[in-house]
């Protein structure tokens, strides 16, 4: 699992990241911008995103598997559906 987390960031580089949450085979990833999320998402190859549209402002959960861990990434909403 570690060498997934170093793979992902040395991919995302560490001061795009504000956070990260870890449980057993599962990754959050919480951009240092959330308006940096959506692309973070997609460098990492996720492409399925869910719009919480009750949080203030809006925000996507983006997620998928990255080195073999399940990954999620907020965002703001932007584009998701």
């Amino acid at each position: 699992m570690f060498d997934a987390l170093i793979e992902i960031l040395e991919t995302l580089g560490e001061e795009r990241v504000a956070g990260l949450t870890i449980l057993r085979g599962s990754l959050r990833i919480e951009p240092s911008r959330l308006s940096d999320g959506e692309a973070i998402a997609r460098e990492l190859g996720l492409t399925e995103g869910v719009v919480q549209r009750l949080a203030t402002p809006a925000v996507a959960d983006w997620s998928g598997t990255v080195a073999g861990l399940e990954c999620h990434v907020r965002s703001l909403a932007g584009t998701v559906r």
